[in-house]
């Protein structure tokens, strides 16, 4: 269906209106910074298959280069072929390397990733800074959660670039972690620790990132202030001693679910987004909006678009880049009308606006 595409800028003063705007990213927020690093192809493409050269052969096969597609393949084939070979051996080893292609997928990420902040110009953070600014700035209450591995999100938070008007940027960045203190507020260590459900936390890693962790029972996340190691050279030794970082790359959006269900801290973002996409925490429906920005609407969304189906959130914003009859595109809008449809007494209202417009790294 045609639909009426605005400017970001237009959307912003349209949701006005609105006491709160949340923004949930997906990877096209990371591609659109460094589209040869975070693209499936481009990951596909550094991939070391070496071990396992039959998961190659699955994608090629599929015709396809996305991850958690063939993951998703293998773990449903693994059960199919039960009826079929009576030899357990195939089931299990299409099981097995459904597993390892989740930690080649980590790991060529972590091996690819930029090594630190000053690889990407000083410019491409403060236009990302100043698009965050509309939600999470000096003045805003909103909420940012991402459903991406990378570090640019918290680079971006943690970096203010030499010259910027910290007032025109401020932004709010608690993410929840902390230095652990004793009831004595002393502190006992220097690792930041995941303090818990609180009502000031303000960035929400739904499927985890490079930089989080299960540590000693806790979940920790990697710190460049305490250690003067760049994150990423943290997240890559922690790789090399078999040490996986924090996240949900389960093919299917149901066994990414359970994972999340899994985890106090995954389950508390993804809790907080429910909460959200309800309109707000209790039984008064608050007057808020959310934006989506880079998410592809796949079916392994579904947990996440399902808190919209279901929720009571007054109007989403929902980016589109390129051409908007684009297949990619009319997925997207498909999907989105379909949530609409899906509610009765609580309308959804959805507006789509041009993702290039709002100019998040162009400096």
């Amino acid at each position: 269906m045609p639909v009426n595409l605005i400017t970001f800028d237009e959307a912003i003063s349209q949701a006005q209106q609105y006491s709160r705007r949340h923004l949930l990213i997906g990877n096209g927020f990371s591609i659109a910074c460094i589209p040869t690093i975070f693209t499936y192809q481009s990951i596909f493409n550094e991939a070391n298959f070496d071990e396992i050269p039959e998961a190659q052969e699955v994608f090629r096969l599929l015709e396809t280069m996305d991850f958690e597609h063939v993951i998703n393949s293998l773990d449903v084939s693994s059960k199919v072929i039960q009826a079929y070979d009576e030899q357990p051996e195939t089931s299990q080893k299409m099981a097995d390397h459904a597993e390892r292609i989740k930690n080649i997928l980590i790991t060529t990420i972590a091996s690819n990733h930029p090594a630190n902040p000053s690889e990407i110009p000083d410019e491409q953070f403060s236009s990302c800074r100043k698009f965050l600014s509309h939600f999470i700035g000096d003045e805003e209450k909103g909420r940012i959660y991402s459903t991406n591995y990378d570090l640019l999100l918290y680079w971006t938070l943690m970096h203010a670039p030499e010259g910027e008007d910290d007032e025109d940027f401020k932004l709010e960045h608690n993410d929840g972690f902390s230095k652990e203190v004793d009831e004595h507020f002393r502190v006992q260590s220097d690792d930041l620790i995941w303090q818990g459900k609180q009502e000031g936390q303000r960035i929400f890693y739904i499927h985890g990132a490079l930089h989080l962790y299960q540590g000693r029972g806790e979940i920790e996340k990697f710190c460049w202030s305490t250690t003067g190691i760049p994150l990423i050279d943290q997240a890559r030794e922690a790789l090399s001693n078999n040490k996986y970082p924090l996240f949900v790359s389960e093919g299917d959006h149901s066994k990414k679910f359970s994972r999340i269900m899994h985890n106090p801290y995954l389950y508390n973002c993804f809790e907080n987004f429910k909460a959200i996409a309800n309109g707000g925490r209790g039984k008064r429906v608050g007057h808020t909006c959310l934006f989506i920005h880079g998410l592809s609407f796949s079916d392994n969304d579904t947990h996440i678009t399902d808190c919209i189906s279901h929720g009571k959130i007054k109007h989403i914003y929902v980016g589109l880049f390129g051409d908007p009859e684009s297949d990619s595109n009319r997925s997207i809008i498909a999907r989105c009308e379909s949530m609409k449809q899906s509610r009765n007494d609580h309308p959804l209202e959805v507006s789509y606006y041009d993702s290039e417009s709002a100019s998040i790294w162009n400096g």
